[in-house]
């Protein structure tokens, strides 16, 4: 009974943070999604003064998803969106436009403050894994009859 009693807190203490890791993981990997259909979404979009509705849109949408779904105080989203035009690398005057892509970044920052003494560890860190998805723009052609 007393090996019972030094082993089993440490056994419940894996299982639990195996249990709250994996939680964790899901709430990740479903916000992860919601970005990809953000950039999604703006891509579509062909007019370029209701793209920038839409960025707008997208971005108060990414946090209050973050707020309302996933629901982690730790740490808080800060989506950035931008639309990067991509030239062939020897057109240095950038007339010959090749694409035009939305790119989506989140960066997570911790909004709890420690302690001192773990700031100085960085644990649990002040960013964690960057979310970036990019999408190519749809562009519409003038005699696309669509």
């Amino acid at each position: 009974m007393v090996e019972f009693a030094l082993i089993a807190p440490i056994v419940f203490l894996m299982i639990f943070g195996m249990i709250w890791g994996g939680i964790m993981f899901m709430e990740y990997m479903h916000y992860s999604n919601a970005v990809r259909t953000a950039a999604r979404q703006i891509a579509v979009v062909n007019n370029d003064s209701q793209r920038a509705a839409m960025i707008t849109s997208q971005k108060e949408w990414l946090q209050g998803l973050w707020k309302e779904e996933v629901g982690v105080e730790f740490y808080e989203p800060n989506p950035v969106v931008k639309i990067e035009e991509n030239y062939a690398a020897e057109d240095t005057e950038h007339t010959n436009l090749l694409s035009r892509d939305v790119v989506v970044t989140v960066t997570f920052r911790r909004a709890v403050n420690i302690p001192n003494i773990l700031d100085a560890v960085d644990f649990p860190p002040k960013y964690i894994k960057t979310l970036e998805y990019r999408m190519r723009v749809e562009e519409s052609s003038s005699n696309d009859p669509t």
